[in-house]
């Protein structure tokens, strides 16, 4: 089950998302927003609620940006990273 922002977080836009972190950081995700393709495509990658999450590296113009979860590295756009509420 794909938790919807809408039902846990409510207006993400006063929400910290994945995007405002900074390298090195870690955090927890708390839902995805956005279309359910992205919200589908996002869970098969392991971005779930209540999966750690770091911000491993960005790219020299800030986007893409390569995050670490459960052991790999995974790169999303900065456009997509907006969209995953994480704790804080």
């Amino acid at each position: 089950m794909i938790d919807d922002c809408n039902d846990c977080c409510g207006d993400t836009k006063n929400d910290k998302t994945l995007a405002d972190l900074k390298a090195g950081e870690q955090s927890t995700i708390i839902c995805i927003s956005g279309d359910d393709s992205l919200k589908r495509r996002l869970s098969s990658m392991g971005v779930v609620k209540g999966t750690q999450i770091s911000l491993d590296r960005k790219a020299p113009l800030g986007d893409p940006r390569a995050y670490e979860l459960m052991g790999y590295k995974l790169s999303l756009r900065q456009a997509e990273a907006k969209q995953i509420v994480i704790e804080g």
